[in-house]
């Protein structure tokens, strides 16, 4: 492809759209960053609660306009996730409850966000952003869990592992049952029919975990769109220890 009799190589394409005001890579800095700056690109995340702690941040920036791409936010770890004990065998499951809450606290972090602003996906941002956290990290042991890891995996290529979850009882009855509907998860989201008819099994599934409780008494639309969404997008985890 040629264009003003210039072939076009993947140095000369990045060399015009930085002349043209572009953003690339090349043009984002690295550094910390304040509560304010997470907040004004929270919105743009698909989970629309903020994390209960919030404490430490990284902004990545563009230089050529000062605007802010993206940002990395670690909180303190919840204190019971089941991937743990798969990921470090002996590490976070030993002694009493007090003794491993202590050193779930002392020693991990979580990688609870990352956002990048539209306008500036694509670039690798991401990637970045938590490859500079796990190469400086708080904690020795570092855990990020995602929906959307499988379809985006900037975690695992910037050196974080990924731990396969066993699928918990709750969601396996709820998708057996589906296939014994002939349904699929989506169809919880399109058919009010099939909701009404699941409505106990869904409430029975809201209860079964602490992260849904607070749905079980609720509108059975709600339930329905957090089940679909548990069944077509799994959790995934992601852990890095740092030697």
């Amino acid at each position: 492809m040629r264009l003003n009799n210039t072939t076009l190589t993947p140095t000369t394409i990045e060399t015009r759209f930085n002349e043209s005001g572009f953003p690339t890579l090349s043009n984002i800095t690295l550094g910390e960053g304040t509560k304010e700056a997470y907040h004004s690109l929270a919105r743009l995340h698909y989970r629309t609660k903020s994390p209960a702690t919030l404490e430490r941040i990284i902004c990545a920036t563009c230089q050529r306009s000062g605007e802010l791409a993206g940002v990395l936010v670690t909180s303190r770890p919840t204190l019971n996730a089941a991937w743990r004990s798969i990921a470090w065998p002996g590490v976070f499951d030993q002694g009493t409850k007090p003794d491993r809450a202590k050193r779930i606290n002392e020693e991990l972090r979580t990688i609870s966000r990352v956002i990048i602003d539209q306008r500036f996906r694509g670039l690798g941002i991401a990637k970045r952003l938590v490859r500079s956290y796990i190469d400086r990290p708080d904690t020795r042991y570092t855990e990020a869990v995602a929906a959307m890891g499988a379809i985006s995996p900037f975690l695992e290529r910037a050196g974080m592992r990924a731990v396969i979850i066993p699928e918990h009882h709750r969601d396996r009855r709820l998708r057996d049952l589906l296939e014994e509907h002939a349904k699929a998860p989506i169809d919880l989201l399109t058919s009010p029919g099939l909701r009404s008819s699941l409505e106990t099994q869904l409430r029975h599934w809201a209860r079964a975990s602490a992260s849904t409780r607070r749905l079980t008494d609720g509108p059975i639309e709600g339930i329905a769109r957090d089940a679909a969404a548990r069944l077509i997008a799994p959790i995934h985890a992601y852990t890095h220890e740092t030697h």
